[in-house]
């Protein structure tokens, strides 16, 4: 069975994760395909998913692209030097007061295990 693509917007790997258990807990039998991805996203999850979308939308809401705001919260950068490489898609750099906030956000939804 053919599928068509009816919409496309950028993810980051929580979201999909959410996206994911949702189908699996409908209780139908699901792809090998799903599942590998499921356990793909399960594994290398920085956030829980509730909080991936806040950090999303702030980001957003903060000028980034998402796509972007995706690859901030899939690679979770620690310090600035690590942020920097994840802003490819972005027009210009934002200054380094804005990225230290990027930080702090990510310490706020997403702290780092110890």
């Amino acid at each position: 069975m053919p599928y068509e693509i009816l919409n496309y917007v950028e993810l980051s790997i929580p979201q999909v994760k959410k996206l994911l258990e949702a189908e699996i807990k409908k209780g139908d039998k699901v792809s090998e395909l799903i599942q590998v991805v499921y356990e793909y996203a399960k594994e290398l999850s920085h956030c829980p998913e509730d909080s991936a979308e806040k950090i999303m939308d702030e980001l957003v809401n903060m000028g980034f692209k998402r796509i972007t705001a995706a690859m901030i919260i899939n690679i979770r950068p620690r310090i600035v030097d690590e942020l920097r490489p994840l802003l490819v898609f972005e027009s210009e750099i934002p200054e380094e007061e804005v990225l230290n906030k990027v930080l702090e956000l990510l310490d706020k939804y997403c702290p780092l295990e110890k």
